[in-house]
């Protein structure tokens, strides 16, 4: 019964940490768009971005297959309103590698 007890607190300790370190993963943009039932945004496409050359190097230095990225896209999949809008407008999640919130609380979404 002991080493039952044992191996359950294990696997429940393993599960606590792994959850907290996807949620430290994601960043507050990522949280709130995830969180947020009705979201505002708009599409932006790095190549489009024409003033902030630093912004758009970050970007372009993004991976695919980068944490950041990974947490971008989970975060929108966990909101099925949002998942449904970019759908609705021919947007795969795959392809959007950044997002930012803006004050008013709206989004943009950047896609490579």
């Amino acid at each position: 019964m002991k080493r039952l007890i044992t191996v359950c607190m294990t696997g429940l300790l393993t599960a606590a940490a792994l959850a907290g370190t996807s949620q430290a993963a994601m960043s507050a943009a990522d949280r709130a768009l995830a969180a947020d039932h009705n979201p505002r945004f708009l599409l932006m496409r790095t190549d489009e971005i024409e003033d902030h050359v630093t912004l758009q190097d970050y970007l372009n230095g993004l991976s695919p297959q980068s944490p950041e990225v990974k947490a971008l896209q989970v975060a929108i999949r966990e909101n099925p309103v949002l998942t449904k809008e970019l759908r609705a407008q021919d947007v795969e999640i795959g392809n959007l590698i950044y997002a930012d919130e803006a004050a008013d609380g709206s989004f943009v979404l950047y896609m490579r």
